[in-house]
């Protein structure tokens, strides 16, 4: 009953055109809607709860200060949202993990703008959203009925814009790859099936890009996989070759658009795919 009522509510706020709803301070309405997060109803989870904190926070109203947003943002990644029942698979709660990791990247997005964080509030978000890629153990994509859960995905949103940070740097950005990206990308029980892999790449396009991480270093990241021990610690070997060879491909398609891969680095890139994908190439 009471989430219907807070769907009711929801819908009024999208044929209002957005408008707060009467009586109701920014921040009191914030909060009302963000309870609708972990809800298994994709539409109120996401169609109505994530588009309109979309739109409030970004896209058109940009409400809450810095103060307000600062305080957002730690229940954001308190052990309620970020962190609820963390390690459950299979289980709804995923969707109060997954949808707080968007929340976290739209106050992100802000931060990035308003600069409101201090580099102790940044780094603490940093090392709670790594901690939550450790942890995470419930890799679906769209669970039929209820939406989109999209883990992977959806914390990759949140740490591009970590990237994007003035104060990310060369040592921000190896902690990124070798406790975050790196742990997505071995945890994964499944070949991924809707596009997280091209989710997990933007950030790291955006190291490179930004001139944050060099290219050498990113080849000697992956230089460093030891895909024969990943794959004899596995029930499914064959899971973890094809995900480090998608990504690597995902790498090479996304630089080489963006005019960011030398001729060398091409070719270096060439040699990565093969090794994992040896049953077509000789390495």
């Amino acid at each position: 009953m009471q989430s219907n009522q807070l769907k009711e509510e929801l819908l009024a706020i999208k044929n209002s055109n957005y408008q707060l709803p009467d009586g109701m301070t920014d921040e009191q309405a914030v909060k009302r809607v963000i309870t609708a997060l972990g809800s298994s109803d994709g539409e109120l989870r996401d169609d109505l709860a994530y588009t309109i904190l979309l739109k409030w926070l970004l896209l058109e109203k940009q409400l809450l200060d810095g103060r307000q947003l600062n305080d957002l943002l730690w229940q954001a990644v308190s052990e309620e949202m970020l962190y609820f029942k963390i390690g459950e698979s299979e289980k709804d709660s995923v969707f109060q993990r997954t949808f707080s990791s968007l929340l976290i990247a739209l106050i992100l997005v802000r931060d990035n703008k308003e600069h409101f964080l201090s580099k102790e509030n940044y780094q603490v978000t940093l090392n709670r959203l790594i901690g939550y890629c450790k942890l995470e153990k419930d890799y679906r994509s769209f669970v039929p009925g209820k939406g989109w859960a999209h883990a992977p995905a959806h914390i990759s949103d949140a740490l591009d814009e970590c990237v994007r940070s003035r104060f990310a740097d060369l040592d921000t950005c190896t902690a990124l790859w070798k406790e975050g990206f790196l742990k997505l990308l071995t945890n994964a029980p499944n070949v991924f099936d809707a596009e997280e892999d091209e989710r997990i790449i933007t950030p790291v396009i955006a190291m490179i890009e930004l001139k944050k991480v060099p290219f050498s270093v990113i080849h000697e990241w992956l230089q460093e996989i030891d895909i024969d021990q990943l794959e004899s610690q596995s029930e499914r070997p064959k899971v973890k070759r094809i995900t480090f060879k998608q990504f690597i491909r995902c790498l090479y398609m996304r630089l080489k658009e963006k005019a960011l891969l030398e001729k060398d680095e091409e070719q270096q890139l060439f040699t990565l795919e093969h090794k994992f994908n040896p049953n077509f190439f000789d390495v």
